[in-house]
């Protein structure tokens, strides 16, 4: 299963700050792509990048990073026009922790959350910088410590409202949970079970709507554990959670799930689903659908089920990112079968309240690719970024559609040729830049005292075309 899922929280921001941001004319359609530089130094081994733009087009990167004997929570702001604010620690010393993720409000409000490895109970903890504000506040441990925490998910809602979703409980057991603090208040509210007892529910998504409605999907083993469904839960503007609601068909494995809400509340969720049963035994692979689903905006029924990937193939690893205007674009990985080593990437487009346009592929055939992601700009601007193999290592690529085509640019590599790109993160701001993360990794294999580092690359407006 994927764990890259905060591009929904990236394509989340854009969708609420669309409207004002549209209204000023900030998106412009991306130029080149600026050469990549060093989020954190070679010799300072870090991990698990992410990044989410600021409404003042700024972005924020959070990632683990080694302080010789532990792993830190760490972040640090890029401008605009370039330049690195000091990296600030967010974790305390003494513990590892790990899974940083990012939101930002639409007023700048910023919330990175991770898991504290101190106990052998995880904990969630979470830190927030105000609207403004150059500094942090304190920790907040949010979950249970009777409960292992994991699969910690958090986003900002319009209103000012930070939501964090977890998994909470041991293995075979785990409920889906979700505290919010409202914008102004100084506690989290109470901790509400999202999901039933009795299973295990697990890697939960958010998205939130311009009116403030909340969706939360998840994937949960059937009583009987021959398979897999994904559920979801919606709770409304006026805070009330309504009742569990199944998304996919039983008698299969569906996971990956991943949903996204538009400015006018129309809701979307895709994820992956086996054509049989399995468990996901390696040697016994079995061709997979990104399916997806659509609830109206003010409505509380799901339409039917689209296979948006052809039956007979291998599809995985959906992204989902949303325009402004409604306009919804999934992309995932494809092979001809679960074993095949040389994946593409495929995509789907729908506009708001319509339905599902052509597949189209967007990575070149003979070679691998991963972690495919899509971000959507004020101006209806989407640009995908995944790894693909060059050579001997593997490199970031990117291609663009510009706003109100149904084309796609040329692919663009992103990072260099020296070393190995992993774990690419993707984000857009409202300026209409694209700023992509990824951990550099030399030489190629994962070893003892292997060098892995940071780097980012962003995207440049146009030079303005000289005065005749």
């Amino acid at each position: 299963m994927s764990s890259r899922t905060l591009v929904l929280t990236a394509a989340g921001l854009a969708a609420a700050l669309g409207a004002a941001a549209a209204a000023h004319g900030q998106a412009s359609p991306p130029g080149p792509w600026g050469a990549p530089v060093g989020v954190t130094p070679s010799g300072v081994p870090s991990d698990d990048p992410w990044v989410a733009a600021t409404p003042s087009s700024a972005v924020t990167y959070a990632w683990e990073g080694w302080d010789g004997a532990t792993w830190q929570i760490r972040s640090r702001m890029r401008g605009p026009n370039g330049g690195f604010t000091p990296v600030v620690n967010l974790s305390a010393r003494g513990a590892n922790h790990e899974d940083p993720r990012i939101a930002v409000g639409a007023d700048g409000r910023t919330a990175i959350a991770w898991k504290n490895m101190r106990n052998w109970n995880r904990t969630l903890q979470v830190r927030i910088k105000g609207a403004g504000s150059r500094n942090f506040g304190p920790v907040r441990t949010l979950s249970n410590p009777g409960g292992d925490a994991t699969e910690n998910r958090i986003a900002i809602a319009p209103n000012g409202a930070v939501v964090v979703v977890w998994a909470q409980g041991q293995a075979g057991s785990r409920r889906v949970q979700a505290r919010i603090l409202a914008k102004g208040a100084s506690r989290f509210g109470g901790t509400v079970n999202l999901s039933a007892g009795g299973t295990d529910a697990i890697d939960p998504s958010i998205a939130i709507a311009g009116d403030n409605t909340i969706t939360v999907t998840w994937e949960r083993p059937t009583r009987d554990g021959r398979s897999f469904i994904i559920q979801s839960r919606t709770r409304s503007a006026t805070g009330a959670w309504g009742p569990v609601q199944a998304l996919s068909l039983p008698g299969a494995q569906s996971n990956d799930a991943v949903v996204i809400a538009s400015p006018a509340g129309e809701v979307t969720a895709v994820w992956e689903r086996a054509v049989e049963a399995t468990d996901e035994n390696p040697l016994r692979p079995t061709p997979g659908l990104i399916q997806a689903r659509t609830r109206p905006a003010g409505s509380t029924t799901w339409g039917p089920i689209v296979n948006l990937s052809r039956r007979g193939t291998h599809a995985s690893d959906p992204s989902l990112a949303v325009a402004p205007d409604g306009t919804v674009t999934a992309v995932w990985e494809w092979a001809s079968d679960a074993l095949a080593q040389r994946k593409m990437v495929q995509s789907r487009t729908r506009a708001a309240g319509g339905t599902w346009g052509p597949l189209q592929v967007l990575s070149a055939r003979g070679a691998d690719v991963d972690d495919p992601e899509v971000v959507t700009a004020t101006d209806g601007t989407s640009t995908v970024t995944f790894k693909r193999s060059y050579r001997a290592t593997v490199r970031v690529q990117a291609r663009t559609r510009p706003a109100g085509s149904s084309a796609w640019g040329t692919a663009r590599w992103i990072s260099g040729t020296a070393g190995e790109a992993d774990q690419p993160n993707t984000t857009v701001a409202p300026n209409g830049a694209v700023t992509v993360v990824w951990k550099t990794a030399s030489p190629l294999r994962v070893v003892h005292g292997q060098d892995f580092f940071l780097q980012t690359a962003t995207t440049r407006a146009p030079a303005p075309a000289p005065v005749p």
